[in-house]
């Protein structure tokens, strides 16, 4: 699956991702990993994955895209939906998209620290 098939029947979620995605494209080779109920980020490994709560939240007013990051500890420098133990040590800390600014400085510093492995990024 694209991800022009995934977005086909939200094509305004479709322009925030690629908006967000032109900002996290700073990062490196990012390579897209689409599904029937998400794309995944992945780097070395997959490091964040978008999916789309009205697919699954029927009759709530819901942001048009999430943002879904694990992490080896529960962050809270980032204003987060919902952060939720999945493991021994791993959280997945979620983040509605409404508009390009809910993608803050805050996030994107979280987005480089997961997809580098905690090593600084050179420019």
């Amino acid at each position: 699956m694209e991800a022009d098939d995934f977005f086909s029947e939200c094509p305004q979620t479709k322009n925030l991702f690629e908006e967000i995605m032109h900002k996290i494209s700073y990062l490196g080779p990012i390579q897209l990993k689409t599904s029937k109920s998400q794309i995944s980020l992945i780097g070395q490994s997959a490091f964040a994955y978008f999916w789309i709560p009205g697919r699954y939240l029927k009759g709530r007013l819901v942001a048009p895209l999430v943002l879904s990051i694990p992490l080896s500890y529960h962050d809270k420098t980032v204003p987060w939906k919902e952060v939720t133990k999945i493991k021994e040590h791993w959280y997945m800390h979620h983040l509605e998209i409404w508009e390009e600014t809910s993608f803050t400085n805050s996030v994107m510093s979280v987005l480089a620290t997961v997809y580098t492995g905690g090593k600084p990024i050179e420019k």
